[in-house]
């Protein structure tokens, strides 16, 4: 009966479609309530507790990042009273002494400056002392005022720092031009004579107070926490929120700030966080009520919200209804993964997926795991196809081009021969002839497609000596090798071509000997074969064409056949995947460099 009822099911839903519908009905259907009563006064504990220790937690990461802002300004101040120590000092030498002393502070300050990112650094001197109009950093008593400073509140001030904040200060014209207006926070030092009753002295290092703000808002960003800095008269210098900006404390704030700093507190609808910076400023966080109610207000929901449609026989319901579903989901997904990142596609065992023995009850995940398993056996075979035609092509291509050197080389031995011939050389004709039938012995004995470097340089050397036999000893080689690279394997007929032309067209009437030095080194897992001459050179048009050539792999059977066939064929994957690369200049010889993977192993028959 039951097979029955899901056979009418599966007219309206497919088989998949009904196990969900039927494992999310339990689930809106059994209700279960439990710990709804107790919720809410743990919840707002929890989220209380957790928002003021996060909020404590970024106040006192803050709080360092401000008093290291502000120690570091000191550090500066103190390095500056050094300098100033040396120019007063140098008033009283020779006027050289004093500009040079000048000018080492009017560096420093402006090295301070751009190192530490301060707003500016304001030195202050009596107006008869030379440097006091300077402009820039130096400046005459008369210009505090710009600063909204008198000299009464620097004295006594010794090496101690008085911090004041001073809202839109405007710099001087050649240092602002503009005009602009900029909340600053200063720390001033100065040197009162006590015999004069006057200042020496004194210098601000000035900080921009959005410099600040913007350390304040970027800790508390996106939430309702708001974070000021309060100057010890009340007045608030830094905020996180743009509009707190100029505001002033009551006395009765202030008092309440300085009566609990260092410490948290509770004060009408927020909750206030106090630190006391080392510049004897208030760092506030405050946290309002709200945004902690809000935060529970939406834990609580989201509690009864879960309490309401997760429930525990629901769960256990849908463990047990939904486990084949995604287990089977789960391993046909990794399947299919494994197969997409399989290295090795051909000789993996075929992924197979689980499913029921009897093909009525296969759902659409039994079909997909299927048509899987089918895929898979298509596509190695696939796979077996293309890479047995893949190595039938590239080995007629071989053999074709193998086909087509072997008669070109013996046409140009044999017009040499019948040269030496015309010209009554037959020793020297009968001596090729003689190298020609060790020559094609030995190339005939190695018949593979692959030989031994070793080999490949006997089979140079024979032609050498014919070539020689027939230049009236003209030509003259040199063969350096390696140890032990003579081992590797080359396609046979590589060098050859190259030796030829460097015969064929080195030899000129400016280039009457000709010298060969061919060598063979070790690369990256590569062989490095290099054929230099001293012969007459390539024209640059004919070398620039052989190179595009060879870059393009290009095999001309007008021009340049032999060393495009041997490019074509050590270029392939099967014979090294190398390379040809050729220079040459008039008169001044050519290099030729051959570079191929190093092959071990049996030569081919």
């Amino acid at each position: 009966m039951m097979k029955h009822l899901i056979r009418k099911l599966q007219g309206i839903f497919t088989r998949f479609q009904l196990k969900l519908l039927l494992a999310f009905l339990l689930c809106t259907l059994i209700p279960l309530i439990i710990i709804s009563c107790v919720s809410y006064g743990v919840s707002y504990s929890i989220a209380r507790d957790k928002i003021m220790d996060s909020a404590i937690l970024a106040a006192d990461q803050l709080h360092t990042q401000l008093n290291s802002r502000i120690r570091q300004t000191e550090n500066v101040a103190d390095a500056l009273q050094y300098g100033m120590y040396t120019l007063e000092a140098a008033d009283d030498q020779s006027l050289f002494s004093y500009l040079e002393t000048f000018t080492a502070l009017r560096n420093s300050m402006s090295l301070y400056t751009s190192t530490f990112n301060l707003y500016q650094i304001c030195v202050f001197l009596q107006k008869e002392q030379l440097g006091s109009d300077e402009g820039l950093y130096f400046y005459p008593f008369s210009e505090l005022s710009a600063f909204r400073i008198t000299e009464d509140q620097l004295k006594n001030l010794g090496a101690s720092s008085l911090w004041l904040y001073r809202p839109r200060i405007t710099l001087p014209f050649i240092l602002n031009s503009e005009g602009k207006q900029t909340d600053t926070l200063i720390c001033c030092r100065a040197l009162h004579n006590q015999g004069s009753g006057q200042l020496d002295y004194a210098y601000f290092i000035l900080l921009d107070m959005e410099e600040f703000s913007e350390i304040l808002s970027a800790t508390f960003v996106n939430t309702d926490i708001i974070s000021y800095l309060i100057t010890p008269e009340g007045q608030l210098a830094a905020a996180s929120n743009s509009d707190l900006y100029d505001q002033s404390l009551s006395l009765n704030q202030m008092a309440l700030f300085e009566e609990n700093r260092n410490s948290t507190f509770s004060y009408e609808n927020s909750w206030y966080h106090v630190l006391q910076l080392d510049n004897g400023w208030y760092q506030i966080t405050e946290i309002p009520n709200d945004y902690i109610t809000g935060g529970t207000a939406l834990l609580m929901r989201t509690i009864l919200l879960t309490l309401l449609l997760a429930l525990p026989v629901t769960i256990v319901t849908i463990l047990l209804i939904s486990r084949s579903l995604s287990g089977r989901i789960h391993n046909l997904s990794l399947a299919m993964e494994s197969f997409r990142l399989s290295p090795d596609l051909q000789n993996n065992e075929p992924l197979t997926i689980s499913r029921p023995k009897d093909p009525d009850l296969y759902d659409e995940i039994d079909s997909l795991g299927l048509t899987f398993e089918q895929m898979q056996s298509t596509i190695r075979q696939n796979l077996q196809s293309i890479l047995e035609l893949s190595l039938t092509e590239e080995r007629l291509k071989y053999q074709l081009l193998q086909s087509q050197i072997n008669p070109h080389f013996l046409y140009n031995i044999l017009g040499s021969i019948k040269t030496c011939q015309s010209l009554g050389k037959l020793e020297t004709a009968g001596q090729m002839i003689t190298d020609l039938t060790r020559f094609y012995r030995l190339t005939l004995r190695k018949s593979g497609e692959l030989i031994t470097l070793r080999d490949e340089l006997e089979i140079i050397t024979l032609y050498l000596n014919m070539e020689k036999l027939c230049l009236n000893n003209s030509l003259d080689w040199k063969i350096d090798l390696e140890d032990g690279i003579d081992n590797f394997l080359i396609c046979k007929f590589t060098l050859q071509p190259f030796v030829e032309n460097s015969i064929l067209h080195g030899i000129s009437a400016q280039t009457p000997d000709l010298f060969l030095h061919i060598s063979a080194a070790y690369g990256d897992d590569t062989v490095i074969i290099t054929i230099k001459d001293n012969g007459a050179g390539i024209p640059s048009a004919k070398l620039y064409e052989l190179q595009q050539n060879l870059q393009n792999r290009t095999v001309n059977y007008q021009k340049n056949f032999g060393i495009c066939n041997v490019n074509a064929r050590i270029s392939s994957e099967l014979y090294g995947n190398g390379h040809i690369r050729i220079e040459s200049a008039p008169l001044k010889g050519t290099c030729v460099t051959i570079e191929f993977a190093q092959m071990e192993g049996d030569e081919t028959e």
